[in-house]
């Protein structure tokens, strides 16, 4: 099984909770020989209402094993309602994590946010550290999702989603020369990217692909674009590429903002570095409308919800693009007749024609090519309606990677993906 120490196996290839919500990924790492994947997640309920990480480890990419909560709420007007999200950092042989704590008042509603770190010398206890800084000044309570580097001047940078007081999102950026100490900034982006502000930014990551220097966040808040099949899901994710000055604590955009991926529920992606040098990324698969995220399935059989992806290697072509394929260690696709199948059952499938074709994916949905483009279409599970993501190009070779309800589709290219949960 994917997962080895759990009874039952609800997918084959995705990571999954066995109960309640599963949220972002958080701290992905390698570190001391395993690899680690911390999530957000309810365990008590199939809503938003608490967080905590969950934890998962791997010796090998391939088969994962549940372990003990990293990190559960305890601190008083700091983290006491949440565990949210954030990434981790190894330094001198320590794992530090930085995540962003989460306040309640009495009825419920979220009222503060404090960015706070812990340390583990294994990986699996960690001691909570604390508060990194006062909140920033011109600036809600949303302000949220550290991410941590070291420059090649050897000073740390950490990046923050945020939403200035005028409800306009943004990137924030400290900087520290000792690891223990903060000082502000500003934004990272100055005035760049006014089209792509929406009302916050969450989730930015700032990694070096094949030596390319690549600015990934999600924004919350532009309009769908359907004529150019554009930012079409509730919230987005997407990237730049461009170059951080050090100096100035800038990074300045060299490419247009696109998306990650083109199909339904894609989100909150996070990657670490593998011992070979390999950037690998992880999404979730669970970005969806309260209405429709209340309605999946899975919570009325079996009491749980989303999933992430698989791993995906990130690559940069000479063309300045994202190109993104699973990991080597999980992919064993069969050759496909399309033709000749009319539904898709879980497995990996390699798809090579230039005919069209069209395959059902469980009961409400199907993948259908037509000439040069691939239609996804499914019917809304929440209110039986009819929505549709599609992707236009080089589709005569496809990797299909199907699961008992979540399907990612690939280009032979890696230049589009979509991913989206069927039912």
């Amino acid at each position: 099984m994917l997962v080895t120490n759990d009874r039952i196996a609800f997918e084959k290839y995705h990571l999954y909770p066995t109960k309640g919500l599963l949220n972002d990924p958080n701290g992905l790492v390698f570190f001391k020989g395993q690899y680690h994947v911390f999530y957000q997640w309810n365990p008590m309920a199939c809503n938003h209402t608490y967080k905590e990480w969950g934890h998962f480890v791997s010796n090998d990419l391939t088969t994962w094993r549940r372990v003990d909560t990293a990190l559960k709420p305890s601190l008083e007007n700091l983290d006491s309602a949440g565990i949210y999200s954030g990434a981790a950092f190894v330094k001198d042989e320590r794992l530090y994590v930085f995540y962003t704590g989460n306040v309640r008042d009495a009825d419920g509603r979220s009222v503060k946010s404090s960015q706070m770190w812990a340390v583990s010398d294994d990986g699996i206890h960690f001691e909570k550290l604390g508060e990194l800084f006062p909140h920033p000044e011109g600036f809600t309570k949303d302000v949220r999702d550290p991410m941590v580097w070291q420059g090649d001047n050897g000073h740390y940078f950490l990046i923050l989603g945020a939403q200035h007081d005028n409800l306009v999102g943004d990137i924030i950026v400290y900087e520290s020369t000792d690891f223990r100490t903060w000082q502000y900034r500003g934004s990272i982006l100055g005035d760049q990217l006014p089209d792509v502000r929406g009302y916050m930014l969450e989730c930015p990551g700032f990694i070096t692909v094949d030596g390319k220097q690549i600015l990934m966040f999600s924004p919350q808040g532009l309009t769908p674009d359907h004529i150019n099949h554009r930012y079409e899901n509730i919230h987005n994710t997407g990237y730049v590429i461009g170059t951080f000055d050090e100096t100035t604590a800038r990074f300045q955009v060299e490419t247009a903002f696109e998306e990650v991926d083109q199909g339904f529920e894609f989100y909150a992606p996070q990657t670490l570095v593998a011992p070979d040098g390999r950037r690998i990324m992880w999404g979730w698969a669970g970005m969806m409308t309260p209405e429709r995220e209340a309605a999946v399935p899975t919570i009325d059989t079996a009491d749980w919800v989303h999933v992430l992806t698989v791993p995906r290697e990130l690559h940069v072509n000479t063309n300045l693009q994202l190109v993104q394929q699973p990991i080597q260690e999980i992919l064993s696709p069969t050759a496909l007749a399309i033709h000749e199948v009319d539904h898709l059952t879980p497995g990996q499938y390699r798809v090579q024609t230039t005919s069209d074709w069209s395959v059902a994916l469980g009961e409400h949905a199907t993948l259908k090519r037509k000439g040069q483009t691939l239609y996804f279409k499914r019917h809304q599970w929440e209110n039986e309606t009819i929505d549709g993501r599609q992707i236009t190009g080089d589709i005569d070779d496809l990797l299909l990677i199907v699961d008992n309800d979540v399907i990612e589709v690939y280009t032979e290219d890696g230049l589009q993906v979509m991913t989206g949960r069927y039912f």
